[in-house]
């Protein structure tokens, strides 16, 4: 019986991620747009600076209720808890008792740690997260590179974009790549260029990152030497194999939607990373390679990347972006 109880205490316990994990209080830090002061549970906190006032509330999953006020306006706020992001690990509890662990003991609550009120904005308005500094949305302008294009990829280049903003919410941005050569199929002796041309929209500014959704339109031209099998059948079911180096040209046009996120590790620099899935048009030519020449298909079609990357065709595919780019905002 005592083993049992010990068992059935364990599984208790250990079953509630949100339990066992989410502490029992938040730590909430509040700012304003504008140095204000602020009453918490009865208490006044003179803040004369706009720095952020930080403060520690029980977990519960009643709002937290903080007034703010100037010599001229006061904004009472009421902060929502939210469930903790430990709480849905619950899923993989056995038949799902972390939920009922959770719901039993009220642990799943928690406070945003960071709220930023507008005084300006009517209602209830907050934002749980602090947003980005003015001054940096004043530096319109990026210049940047890729520096992973030059190495990873089918398609070796040098990478270089210029990006505009318009207000604080829109931008443009123009890419530019020329392509480098390598000694494997896919970009040997290779020439030619990409142009992406990517509207942005800035859905959510935090203190150092942006968050944006984005379209971008491509256009790819590049020619290369590539060893491709081919067979002939001068008499009807008699084959005959052989391999030649064969100039390829390839032209696509992409259309692709993008989720992207730019960080600014200082003022001027910023790291940006951003993938999207599209669609592509596919021109690919062997314009010295007589007609009677069939290129001989891969062993496996699907997981041979030379034969899908060289396959002579005009057809419609699938693009997949995944990148990351280094720029200098000014």
């Amino acid at each position: 019986m005592r083993n049992t109880t010990l068992l059935i205490s364990l599984v208790w316990l250990v079953s509630s991620c949100a339990t066992v994990i989410n502490g029992n209080y938040s730590q909430v830090s509040i700012k304003s747009d504008q140095a204000v002061n602020y009453i918490y549970e009865g208490d006044t906190i003179i803040n004369k600076l706009s720095d952020p006032v930080t403060f520690v509330a029980k977990n519960s999953k009643e709002p937290i209720t903080v007034s703010i006020f100037t010599e001229e306006k006061t904004k009472q706020v009421h902060i929502l808890p939210k469930k903790a992001p430990v709480y849905w690990l619950n899923t993989f509890s056995p038949y799902f008792s972390g939920f009922l662990v959770d719901e039993i003991t009220g642990k799943k609550w928690k406070y945003p740690r960071k709220v930023f009120i507008d005084l300006n904005k009517p209602g209830n308005a907050y934002t749980p997260y602090f947003p980005m500094d003015s001054t940096l949305l004043y530096r319109k302008n990026k210049v940047g590179f890729n520096p992973l294009s030059m190495v990873i990829g089918y398609h070796p280049g040098i990478e270089v974009s210029y990006e505009r903003l318009h207000g604080s919410k829109f931008g443009t941005q123009l890419s530019y790549t020329y392509f480098l050569s390598r000694d494997n199929d896919f970009a040997r002796n290779s020439k030619g260029y990409k142009i992406v041309l990517e509207e942005k929209y800035f859905f959510r500014n935090h203190e150092n990152t942006r968050w944006y959704s984005g379209i971008a339109a491509e256009f790819f031209y590049k020619q290369n030497d590539a060893d491709i099998s081919y067979y002939t059948e001068p008499i009807p079911n008699q084959r005959f194999h052989f391999r030649e180096r064969t100039r390829i040209n390839k032209q696509f046009v992409s259309i692709t939607p993008h989720i992207g996120l730019q960080y600014y590790l200082t003022r001027g620099f910023v790291v940006e990373t951003y993938f999207g899935i599209g669609l592509r048009h596919r021109k690919v030519t062997y314009p010295s390679i007589p007609e009677n020449y069939i290129k001989q298909p891969g062993f496996w079609e699907w997981f041979d990347l030379s034969y899908s990357s060289n396959k002579k065709e005009t057809a419609w595919s699938a693009n997949f972006d995944l990148s990351l780019k280094l720029s200098w905002a000014f």
